[in-house]
């Protein structure tokens, strides 16, 4: 998690400083309206979700260990209405996973997939030939799954699944991209189902 961290850090500090270099004159209205990206992020409000129900259920005797967070991945789109206004939407998936522990023994497997979509929209307020800053918010559900299975106290094989939906959102309050007219880099920072810290590839067209 620290290298995550520290990857898009870094990221963030190099975009940051690419303006100077990547600032040129250009029509607004030329650049291209649609957009889709693909992302990877760190601390998502999934993740949080399950550290605190594990908290609670720890607290009623229950025992987790070797806890796998993988994700969030995420997809998104937007069209934009204007040089400044987006439109669109989020997907994600988070999959959490871990050891079931009774008497200090693995006894059996926990996972944990969500699965969430957030219409969107995305305000360019800085917009460059090569590089922009932007901000962008998402407001949806998501469909959590859970599954357990492995021998209950008296050693017999037990599988238990279950599901449920909530609300959800993304506020990536600063996004920094980089790159060409078609392709660019990106890293965000906000909070959300994407994450805290949140980056990848956009494509325009």
């Amino acid at each position: 998690m620290k290298k995550i961290i520290s990857v898009f850090l870094v990221a963030v500090i190099v975009l940051s400083c690419a303006p100077c270099a990547l600032a040129q004159d250009f029509d607004p209205n030329d650049e291209p309206k649609n957009e889709f990206a693909i992302g990877y992020g760190a601390i998502s409000n999934s993740n949080v979700l399950d550290v605190f129900t594990d908290v609670v259920s720890a607290i009623f005797g229950a025992r987790f260990n070797n806890k796998k967070f993988l994700g969030p991945f995420s997809a998104e789109y937007f069209y934009h209405v204007s040089p400044l206004v987006g439109v669109g939407g989020i997907t994600v998936f988070n999959h959490h996973a871990q050891d079931v522990l009774q008497n200090e023994q693995v006894t059996g497997k926990r996972t944990s997939n969500y699965f969430t979509i957030l219409p969107a929209v995305k305000f360019n307020w800085l917009r460059k030939h090569k590089w922009g800053m932007y901000s962008k918010v998402g407001l949806g559900y998501t469909r959590a799954e859970y599954k357990t299975t492995g021998k209950d106290s008296e050693g017999t094989y037990t599988k238990d699944s279950s599901g449920d939906n909530f609300f959800n959102f993304q506020a990536s309050l600063v996004g920094i991209e980089a790159g060409n007219r078609n392709v660019r880099g990106f890293a965000e920072l906000g909070f959300g189902e994407q994450g805290l810290i949140h980056g990848g590839i956009r494509f325009r067209f």
